[in-house]
């Protein structure tokens, strides 16, 4: 008897944690705690890091595609631990109420097949609760199971909602910042399309773009592994690239200061640090640019008729606002295992194109 009533916990346990777990990833549109429950741990440190350590063995020409099918065999492997686990905790209740089935259920086996038909709404009638602890059993599985696949399906639609908003701002910025992504191309673009003034709009739909980011990747974590269709390109190197874009105006170039550039780069880097800290990521204090690169990018920013303050004192000062996001950006690229974005692409000929007075757009990669 005390067996079957600690079996009968022990479901019971089981179940609340599941409901529990959905209701804080599905129903609260906001970051939760991470303790007590089963996506964190099942995503972030079962399938994620053996799913990570098996493509980085494969040639590298195949690992972009499999981290690519990541993310949606991560969901569909989650609503299927879920429903598995639902059905579980159900069939120990069930197990203990077993009496109040006709016929008696005695066996785990008979226990799952009634919770799985249970929960799952079939209602075969082969197996019958006769008594009010089966019967209110059933009623709970079987409202849970309708629940459940609610709110599985607008997991997956809500999903689909904010990568579709995330991925036209990255799709958009390929023409402007190239792919990979760079600030000082997109800087380069904007002078020789003659719409620098227009980065003050711009800023502000970028600053809510981030903005939508730092809510959803957040209250879905899942959101951050799913990848965009062009392989150099993800929404991390679009990050950078903008804030890329923003320091140099803020530290480097004179007379183009823009007021929103330097909100956007708070709330860039916010984002940037609250997915790292929600992801629970060591930041990465790491140098990733030269002097001798700063001054190579400052030449094209001249060429194209930005005025450039002192080179040296800009670099410090440069370099201190860098920092502030390109240790979080750093830690999620590595490991999200996500392209991230470059300072300057590695152009074949920098001085002839200078020299020859060529149009600026040529220095954006070939996106074919």
């Amino acid at each position: 008897m005390e067996s079957s009533i600690a079996i009968g916990i022990c479901g019971a346990v089981i179940v609340s944690l599941v409901c529990f777990d959905v209701f804080q990833s599905i129903i609260l549109p906001r970051a939760t705690s991470r303790r007590l429950r089963i996506a964190p741990l099942l995503i972030g440190k079962i399938l994620w890091p053996s799913y990570r350590a098996i493509v980085g063995s494969l040639p590298t020409s195949w690992r972009t595609s499999w981290y690519r099918a990541f993310a949606p065999l991560a969901f569909v492997t989650l609503i299927g631990v879920w429903l598995s686990l639902l059905i579980s905790g159900f069939a120990f209740i069930i197990l203990t109420v077993g009496d109040c089935v006709k016929p008696p259920i005695t066996r785990l086996s008979d226990a799952i097949y009634f919770a799985g038909t249970s929960v799952l709404t079939l209602g075969f009638g082969d197996l019958i609760a006769t008594d009010w602890p089966a019967r209110a059993t059933v009623l709970i599985a079987a409202m849970l199971g309708l629940v459940f696949m609610a709110l599985g399906v607008s997991l997956l639609f809500s999903m689909q909602t904010y990568l579709q908003q995330r991925e036209q701002i990255v799709n958009t910025l390929m023409s402007r910042a190239g792919s990979p992504a760079s600030g000082v191309v997109l800087l380069l673009r904007y002078r020789e399309l003659n719409i620098v003034p227009s980065l003050s709009n711009t800023f502000v739909h970028w600053e809510i773009w981030v903005a939508s980011i730092l809510e959803s990747h957040c209250a879905y974590p899942l959101l951050a592994h799913f990848r965009s269709g062009i392989a150099e390109n993800s929404w991390l190197a679009s990050v950078g690239a903008t804030l890329d874009a923003a320091t140099l105006l803020l530290t480097t170039i004179d007379k183009e200061w823009v007021g929103e550039a330097d909100l956007f780069y708070w709330m860039a880097a916010n984002t940037l640090k609250s997915i790292s800290t929600h992801l629970a990521l060591v930041p990465i204090d790491e140098e990733t640019i030269t002097y001798s690169e700063y001054l190579q990018a400052l030449e094209f920013l001249k060429d194209a008729t930005y005025k450039i303050k002192d080179s040296q004192s800009s670099f410090e000062y440069f370099k201190a606002r860098r920092s502030g996001y390109m240790r979080y950006l750093l830690a999620l690229s590595r490991y999200l295992e996500l392209p991230r974005h470059v300072w300057l692409p590695e152009f074949k000929d920098y001085s002839s194109a200078l020299q020859a007075n060529k149009s600026l757009a040529q220095l954006v990669p070939d996106r074919q």
